[in-house]
């Protein structure tokens, strides 16, 4: 069985050592900045104040919507209006028109969700644009 050698050391560019006697992860230090002793920084002018305010963060208000008109601004017509709404059949009165079936009630009582607004969907318009604002989803 021949063992192997690790490599020499080689020295490179700027003296540093390079192989397995340097650590890894070593770097040479940066050279010293050199400024003239009697000029400051460039972009530095020590009589200027400079004050920094922190802006107050953003308060969005989100507006809720639900089965009745509400007021809002229009993101179409930028106007500030009482929303019209359209109500139609969504998933909660199918759902519940299914639950009357399955005990039963198939003759006809199970079609009473779709005829009842508080088992509807809304959508909710604006008056001026006719832009859709909101599609309020019970489910």
């Amino acid at each position: 069985m021949i063992k192997q050698q690790p490599p020499a050391s080689q020295p490179v560019s700027g003296g540093q050592m390079q192989g397995p006697s340097a650590p890894p992860g070593f770097y040479p230090p940066p050279p010293p900045y050199q400024a003239d002793p009697g000029q400051d920084a460039p972009g530095f002018n020590p009589a200027q104040t400079v004050v920094m305010i922190d802006p107050a963060p953003a308060v969005i208000v989100g507006q809720v919507f639900s089965d009745v008109p509400a007021r809002v601004t229009c993101p179409s017509c930028h106007q500030s209006v009482v929303t019209r709404i359209v109500r139609h059949v969504g998933l909660m009165a199918w759902l519940i028109s299914g639950g009357l079936c399955l005990v039963g009630c198939w003759l006809g009582c199970c079609l009473i969700p779709f005829c009842v607004d508080s088992c509807q969907d809304v959508d909710h318009f604006c008056p001026n644009c006719q832009h859709l604002i909101y599609r309020y989803k019970r489910m």
